[in-house]
């Protein structure tokens, strides 16, 4: 038989029970007119079966916990839990009875206390009782196990704001005590930054700048580099780590000595690379990692120097790369291009332009200058060309990619300046100049560039 159907067939054979014995009551003889005759005696006999009925439900509560005790799925857990409760009886069962059985007999009572013949002490005993057993089950139920629940979160949730509390406290003290634990060390930081920046801005203001134009380096780098030296006196006895800071970000803004060179160079380089800015940077690396001779030619390359027979080491320059060359000395393509397929013929011209007294030896070997002018103007494009060769090859790719990383930037072919504005050339022949002193004094310039990019 299905479980569902048991509960309802157990009430109908209780129902058919009982009828069961009124009618043996009656078949033997025995009415229900005394009872209906003494009201007192039938109120007895109500409240008789009533109870009759709720030990019954007790003890068919009861039947269903020995079940669970006797289950074998039962744990431990749960055993030892049963033990707590009144007769191990979900927790207020025997509460809910009590008012039933109060309510169920108490309330009729009551109601029918006139019929009863109850007088008016008796019911208000009654009514009493009632009260008192309604008032404190359902005051118990507002401290049951949902509101007990409710305390037991809103308690949870207020110490969850007050571990809140306490942990963003102690986050902000360690964090305040890293700072502090960490601030000697910030502080030697930015005083070897500043001296790095203030050691080039006195370079430029003071020994390069008075040869350069007007307007080049800002007038109020001189004040700048005062708040610097003021910044590094105060912190040799007192540490300010703002004030540091402040004095390297005006050196190294947009008023410093260094970045107004920067700034005034760059249109001599294509708008490549990250900008001009940061190609004249990369220049400037590359010029500081290069060997003595490679040196002396970007040097000359920079500042479009005389020519220097120095310059070039025997047998680096021949007369293939010559040829190559020719394109990029315009006076000389016109020229010579139509005997460039003579015998020796480049030889000769490679070894003409090499000398010291080249120009002379054109005009007098080679026919077709207009004047010894155009020869000697022939002659600088094509040693200008012979050099610009020479100087990329120094700049090997694995040089570029060294520096450039350490600079930031991506590994690309640098480009060399180009022709300019005169104020740009005078800036790049500072720069160069500044590059020379760096490199006597073996100051690494990357480190400052790549600060003026942070």
């Amino acid at each position: 038989m299905p479980s569902f159907l048991i509960p309802p067939i157990a009430i109908l054979l209780s129902g058919l029970a009982a009828i069961a014995v009124l009618l043996a009551a009656r078949l033997a003889g025995l009415g229900l007119a005394p009872l209906s005759a003494a009201p007192a005696s039938l109120a007895a006999l109500l409240v008789f079966l009533v109870g009759l009925g709720f030990a019954g439900f007790l003890w068919w509560l009861a039947s269903r916990c020995f079940t669970l005790l006797r289950d074998p799925a039962t744990t431990p857990e749960q055993l030892s839990a049963l033990r707590d409760l009144p007769l191990a009886l979900p927790e207020g069962t025997v509460r809910a009875l009590l008012a039933l059985i109060v309510g169920v007999i108490g309330l009729p009572l009551l109601l029918f206390s006139q019929s009863l013949a109850l007088n008016d002490a008796i019911a208000g005993y009654v009514n009493g009782i009632i009260a008192g057993v309604f008032g404190y089950y359902f005051g118990a139920r507002s401290t049951g196990p949902e509101a007990q629940a409710a305390r037991r979160l809103g308690e949870a949730l207020e110490g969850q704001t007050r571990a809140n509390a306490a942990l963003r406290e102690s986050e902000a003290a360690a964090r305040e005590a890293a700072a502090q634990a960490t601030q000697p060390a910030q502080t030697g930081e930015a005083i070897a930054r500043l001296e790095r920046q203030l050691g080039v801005a006195r370079l430029l203001v003071q020994r390069i700048g008075p040869a350069l134009p007007a307007g080049l380096i800002p007038p109020q780098a001189g004040a700048l580099i005062a708040q610097a030296e003021q910044a590094l006196a105060t912190a040799r006895t007192l540490p300010d780590l703002g004030a540091l800071q402040a004095a390297t970000a005006a050196l190294t803004g947009r008023d410093g000595p260094l970045p107004s060179l920067l700034r005034a160079a760059a249109p001599l380089l294509p708008a490549a690379m990250g900008g001009p800015l940061a190609g004249l940077a990369l220049l400037l690396g590359l010029g500081w990692n290069l060997g003595a001779a490679a040196w002396r030619r970007f040097r000359a390359r920079l500042l479009d120097s005389p020519h220097d027979p120095a310059l070039f080491e025997p047998g680096a320059i021949t007369p293939a790369s010559a040829e190559l060359r020719l394109a990029a000395a315009p006076i000389f393509a016109r020229l010579f291009a139509p005997r460039l397929a003579e015998p020796g013929f480049l030889a000769t011209l490679l070894d003409t332009c090499l000398r010291p007294d080249a120009a002379a030896l054109l005009w007098a070997r080679f026919p077709g200058f207009a004047n010894p002018e155009e020869a000697e103007a022939g002659l600088a494009e094509f040693r200008h060309a012979l050099l610009e060769e020479r100087v990329e090859a120094d700049l090997s790719p694995e040089l570029v990619g060294r520096v450039a990383g350490a600079l930031g930037q991506k590994a690309a072919s640098p480009a060399l300046p180009q022709d300019g504005p005169e104020s740009a050339k005078a800036a790049l022949q500072a720069l160069t100049l500044l590059l020379s002193e760096l490199r006597e004094s073996r100051t690494d310039p990357v480190p400052l560039l790549r600060e003026l990019a942070a």
